[in-house]
């Protein structure tokens, strides 16, 4: 019995620390992995293609600059952009730019916009057939204060004592105002009507009158 106890005595007043256990260790889930592979298959297909894409695009005709119907189309109006090849669209190419400079635009051309050959086909003729070209100097007052757009149907009507039927037009251009505040406006006019609506207009004897387009 003294012994037992002898032996309990010589043992250590606290328990040895446990020994850690390591965690078991994970297998790497097989579709992770093989999702991994894809998703590199797929970055590298999309490297690929936008590379393929840059290599694939040609140089086209791009407007700068709006240009309005009847207005003539200048080098500064365009530029280059880079247009991918697509079925639906037949842009002009670059080095062509100049087989429609210098030429008046069938249809209004604005920024942003790529130039197609069908766009502008041929040149806006002004005067056309049965018409006539004339110049309206206007002063404020003689027009409304809102810009005038090319195409857009207006009346001539007297601005003076003189009494006239008012006559039909369609704008053209409209110039920018000078030192006396006086703008031109140039203006497709019935044949009948030209040279007498051009000598009132040089009298400053005339003021515009805007319609609606669909009219």
């Amino acid at each position: 019995m003294s012994t037992r106890v002898q032996q309990l005595r010589g043992m250590p007043d606290t328990p040895p620390a446990p020994v850690p256990l390591r965690p078991p260790r994970r297998r790497r889930s097989k579709l992770l992995v093989l999702l991994g592979v894809v998703l590199s298959a797929v970055s590298a297909a999309g490297i690929v293609w936008i590379f393929r894409a840059t290599d694939d695009a040609v140089a086209a005709v791009g407007v700068a600059r709006p240009v309005r119907y009847g207005e003539v189309i200048t080098a500064e109006a365009l530029r280059e952009v880079q247009v991918r090849p697509d079925p639906g669209l037949r842009p002009m190419p670059w080095d062509q730019r100049f087989q429609i400079v210098g030429r008046t635009a069938p249809t209004d051309l604005e920024p942003g916009e790529i130039v197609t050959p069908d766009a502008v086909a041929g040149s806006a003729t002004v005067p056309g057939a049965g018409q006539q070209l004339i110049g309206v100097p206007v002063k404020p007052g003689q027009l409304p204060a809102a810009p005038l757009q090319p195409r857009q149907p207006i009346l001539l009507v007297p601005a003076g004592a003189d009494a006239w039927p008012p006559v039909r037009g369609a704008v053209i251009s409209v110039s920018d105002r000078d030192a006396t505040s006086t703008q031109v406006v140039d203006v497709v006019v019935p044949e009948a009507n030209g040279v007498q609506l051009a000598s009132r207009a040089s009298a400053g004897g005339v003021a515009i009158v805007v319609l609606p387009k669909d009219r």
